[in-house]
């Protein structure tokens, strides 16, 4: 069943769920790595098939020697009476042979099994990076639920790792089972059925475990993300500084560490009780094992059987006993998998509330501009409104401002208008067509966008310019160009290496800006693609600026809105009076709308807001 991304919490697996979840793990894994499999099946096949044959081959050479042994005491230097006993010497050499063959593909398991390993990896990994790089709204960033199951499906593919190994292991068992049960069935029926049926308590128990394991590991999804996000606070440079000047190491690495004792003792309470249960039953399948073993020695004594036979069927209940376990325990390995891979098939088969139609309509080139309807939103999962009645529109080459209090809901509106989310109920027109019935791709290819939270891509100038609009990533002429429309080519081209100056200390001879110069640079992105687009959206452009760059920044929101729909988002007041228009935000609703005079006439919320400001900077 397909899951919306407004899905619930992570439910507990139900059986029909880990049969399912396995069933798709296999097929997964059979589908990422069939060629690795097949080579593992046979190599395994050899190798399993082999030491049942050294164990004959043994008991052969063992009986054989033993009645030379009686023969060549008579005639100590006449090795000329070997070779009246051909078999012998055929079964000396096939156990030399058998030996030798198993050691030498023996050396090359670390090559075959590594080789599986990253094709599993590799491929279950794309898979997973792929949905999150493709999933056409943002709340898999946004919404703790989600966010959980994307933290799960890490565990979720080594576990997929770890299945491939089972498959593996699985081969080599099957293959050893089944020529050592023939083997001991040789010694009497009920041997191999004994020994099997040893194992079974194993199998619940280990059954049990991994089920409870695996519960404990999901109800950890949360604290789990959250320890990692203290690690970030820790490691990461963005915080390094005020750690250090506010001496918050301590208070931050202390919360790690109880939270690494909460998560370690949780699992360690399943891990003792596990060990006890295997305890007493490994106590168990070693009287299950010693049965068989008196009865072998018992029949040598009594002459049923002969020494090769000891040396054999000794062998054969030490093999039998050691494949039948590593059965049981890939078996509950594999339980584990089932439970532990169910969140990656979850995030597979999410799928985005904003769903791009594949009967979209075109964008048509002319109209009435933006209109917003009735529109209503609430984040997926939630039922608190963020934004209720909204009514507006915006015309070709007309700036409009969005003003208001933390929290008002502009960013928000700024997120719909850039169709990251659709809209709860109401709906947003282009030149009156519906978001909805736009093509998703073209739509965002109309519309230049500037964050609040812009991205600082670890990569050169180049391409962190050149990203807002791939066409022209290799032109140098229009890269220059937006730099210095953003005001910062003058310290790009004074760099070494210019354009191909990598961003970020984490690029081996990267630099860093200031906050002001990445805000410009992600400026110039936006910059890059105005010969495409019509919309342009400004989440708080001049946050990082100080006043004296912020009135070069309005320069250039002057060019950028000319001809073309412009909507900023700002707290800055200043940047207002230049709008053609200013709607005012207050939880969630339109509070006051119309210009800088309108509004400061009307001496209401904008009013008051705008003299708090202007006093501020007297001041």
């Amino acid at each position: 069943m397909k899951s919306k991304s407004s899905s619930q919490p992570i439910e507990t697996a139900t059986k029909a769920d880990i049969r399912q979840a396995l069933w798709r793990s296999i097929q997964l894994v059979m589908e990422s790595a069939p060629k690795e499999l097949w080579q593992i099946a046979i190599f395994n096949l050899i190798r399993g098939v082999g030491p049942s044959a050294a164990l004959y081959f043994s008991k052969v050479v063992i009986d054989q020697t033993a009645s030379l042994a009686g023969t060549a005491a008579n005639k100590p230097l006449d090795w000329t009476i070997v070779g009246q006993y051909p078999q012998l010497l055929t079964a000396i050499g096939a156990l030399i042979g058998t030996n030798l063959f198993i050691e030498s593909v023996s050396s090359i398991d670390t090559q075959m099994f590594a080789a599986l390993r990253d094709r599993v990896q590799g491929t279950i990994e794309g898979k997973v990076i792929s949905k999150i790089a493709n999933f056409n709204d943002i709340a898999l960033f946004e919404q703790p639920e989600l966010l959980n199951i994307v933290q799960l499906t890490t565990k979720g593919i080594q576990r997929m790792q770890r299945l491939a190994f089972i498959f593996a292991g699985s081969f080599m068992g099957i293959f050893t089972l089944i020529p050592a049960v023939i083997l001991a069935a040789g010694i009497a029926l009920w041997v191999p059925l004994m020994l099997l049926g040893f194992a079974i308590p194993s199998v619940v128990i280990d059954l049990r475990y991994w089920r409870k394991s695996w519960r404990v590991e999901e109800s950890q999804a949360a604290l789990s993300r959250e320890k990692e996000i203290y690690a970030k606070l820790l490691k990461e440079e963005n915080y390094a500084k005020e750690m250090r000047l506010f001496s918050l190491q301590h208070v931050i690495l202390d919360r790690w560490n109880e939270i690494f004792d909460r998560l370690f003792k949780q699992m360690q309470d399943i891990r003792q009780e596990g060990a006890i249960a295997l305890i007493c039953l490994s106590f168990l399948g070693g009287i299950g094992s010693s049965i068989p073993y008196l009865y072998v020695i018992f029949g040598v004594v009594t002459g049923r059987f002969t020494l090769g036979d000891i040396a054999l069927y000794t062998g054969v209940i030490i093999q039998l006993k050691r494949s039948v376990y590593m059965l049981v325990s890939n078996l509950g390995d594999i339980y584990d998998v089932a439970l532990a891979t169910r969140p990656v098939f979850q995030l597979l088969d999410l799928e985005p509330t904003l769903i791009d139609r594949p009967d979209a309509l075109p964008l048509p080139d002319r109209g009435n501009g933006l209109t917003i309807k009735d529109l209503n939103f609430s984040y997926p999962g939630s039922e608190k409104s963020i934004l209720n009645n909204i009514n507006f529109n915006v015309k070709p080459g007309e700036m409009v401002v969005l003003v208001g209090e933390n929290g008002a809901g502009k960013t928000t509106l700024g997120k719909l208008l850039a169709r990251l989310y659709d809209p709860s109920s109401g709906n947003i027109e282009w030149n009156s067509v519906d978001y909805k019935d736009i093509s998703l791709d073209e739509l965002r290819s109309r519309i230049a966008v500037v964050m609040q939270d812009y991205a600082r891509f670890p990569a050169t100038v180049r391409e962190n310019v050149g990203w807002g609009y791939l066409p022209k990533l290799k032109e140098d002429n229009a890269l220059e160009q937006v730099l210095k429309e953003s005001g910062i080519n003058h310290i790009i081209m004074e760099l070494e290496q210019g354009l191909e100056t990598p961003l970020g200390k984490q690029l081996e001879k990267g630099i860093d800006l200031s906050g002001g110069q990445w805000q410009r640079i992600a400026i110039a992105r936006a910059l890059l693609r105005l010969g495409t687009s019509e919309l342009v959206i400004f989440d708080e452009p001049t946050a990082a600026l100080d006043p004296k760059n912020e009135h070069e920044i309005y320069e250039i929101f002057r060019t950028i809105a000319r001809g073309r729909m412009t909507i900023v988002i700002s707290h800055r007041l200043s940047l207002a009076k230049i709008a053609d228009r200013i709607i005012v935000l207050e939880h969630g609703t339109i509070l006051e709308e119309g210009n800088h005079a309108e509004l400061i006439k009307h001496n209401g919320r904008y009013a008051e807001m705008f003299m708090r400001q202007a006093n501020s900077y007297i001041n």
